[in-house]
């Protein structure tokens, strides 16, 4: 019996956030340190204090990794597409040994090459510019977060670029899939604006939440923190999630053909939700007057 590894992979990790996500939204208080002490990061980390969790936390600002990672991989993973659909050459033995072993040797070929260069390409936009995020624009604290979170990330990026092209056609032994360009469709079109559209608003929502550690004359404060405004903050307080699931989301509609994907998505949803409704909660508790219309992450709904 063959297993699906990245899809074991991402079932676990939703799991375990989703169902601890919740119990640390609604039933905190009977919680154990240790539980809310490993869970929660950034501003909203919990103020207890547990000796054993203290000591396998690292720097918040270690996220950076996830994308001096990330995104040479997927420019990789970009370049072996470009290979095999457009210069007509074989993938590389590796490559498929590798899928194999991660998705299993009965994974199928469900996803067109037209959608999985698209989809390739919008992501490899994507974690650059994230790249340039991480370096570039936030400021980052001296808050720390649990070593579990920054497994869990490379788990993500490394699941996400296999699922990609996992079960793209050509990325099977003695595969020859043709591309053409005009199999391309509007509706995948439209999706990859709105891909664009999400990833920029979130550069400017990155933006807007540095600038708010800066005083007039531009000095950085890493400590202060202040309530956001202007762009999505206006109407949510996650801001940032509510980005981040629109990118995820398009990704399925243009991979809507695939299997394992799927999960990468609904992880991704249940991931932010979690940490929106944290943030959120966050901000309430901490100014008095933020803004009493603003939604945790779906403007004027939730």
């Amino acid at each position: 019996m063959y297993v699906n590894l990245v899809r074991v992979g991402f079932i676990l990790i939703t799991a375990y956030v989703g169902f601890i996500g919740l119990l640390i939204n609604y039933v905190e208080a009977y919680l154990p340190a240790f539980l809310t002490r490993s869970y929660r990061y950034g501003k909203i980390s919990a103020n207890v204090h547990h000796p054993v969790v203290a000591k396998i936390e690292i720097p918040k600002r270690w996220f950076k990794h996830f994308y001096v990672f990330a995104a040479p991989t997927s420019s990789y993973v970009l370049y072996l597409i470009v290979r095999k659909y457009l210069w007509e050459n074989d993938v590389p033995k590796y490559v498929l040994w590798v899928l194999d072993t991660c998705l299993g040797p009965s994974r199928q070929p469900l996803v067109s090459p037209e959608c999985t260069f698209l989809a390739v390409l919008l992501f490899n936009l994507h974690v650059w510019k994230r790249l340039y995020e991480t370096y570039c624009v936030n400021i980052f604290s001296d808050k720390r977060i649990n070593i579990t979170h920054y497994a869990i990330g490379f788990f993500h990026y490394i699941g996400t670029l296999l699922s990609l092209i996992g079960e793209s056609q050509g990325f099977f032994k003695d595969s020859g899939e043709q591309f053409h360009w005009r199999r391309i469709t509007y509706f995948q079109l439209v999706c990859a604006i709105v891909f664009v559209l999400s990833s920029y608003a979130q550069l400017k929502t990155n933006f807007i939440l540095s600038n708010l550690r800066k005083d007039e004359g531009g000095k950085i404060n890493s400590t202060v923190y202040r309530i956001p405004h202007g762009g999505l903050f206006e109407y949510v307080s996650g801001a940032l999630q509510i980005t981040e699931i629109t990118v995820y989301a398009t990704l399925s509609a243009i991979l809507w053909q695939s299997c394992t994907f799927h999960y990468v998505t609904i992880w991704v949803i249940t991931n932010q939700i979690s940490t929106a409704m944290l943030t959120h909660k966050w901000y309430i508790e901490t100014f008095e007057s933020y803004p009493k219309s603003r939604k945790i992450i779906l403007p004027y709904i939730f």
